[in-house]
């Protein structure tokens, strides 16, 4: 597991169920992706505010995604964080 530092914050994005809807689309369409996403914390740095298991919300263009040895981590600066959402 990535251990972050520097205020990052390792997470995972939630995805949102789809509705089958009954509308045919080209099979090229591509939605555009949503501005915030739902995020769920799994590791913070040690300074950080936020407790692992919140629910976050943050832009989705400040996610960042890394691949280290085949293992993919989605990482966002603490700043970044929009709000928390309660349960």
């Amino acid at each position: 597991m990535l251990n972050p530092v520097n205020r990052y914050l390792v997470v995972e994005v939630m995805v949102e169920q789809k509705k089958e809807s009954g509308i045919l689309v080209p099979d090229d369409y591509k939605q555009d992706a949503p501005v915030y996403s739902l995020v769920t914390l799994l590791r913070a740095s040690a300074d950080s505010k936020f407790e692992a298991g919140s629910k976050l919300v943050v832009p989705t263009h400040m996610i960042e995604d890394l691949n280290i040895f085949g293992e993919k981590h989605c990482v966002v600066l603490e700043n970044h964080v929009v709000g928390i959402l309660d349960n």
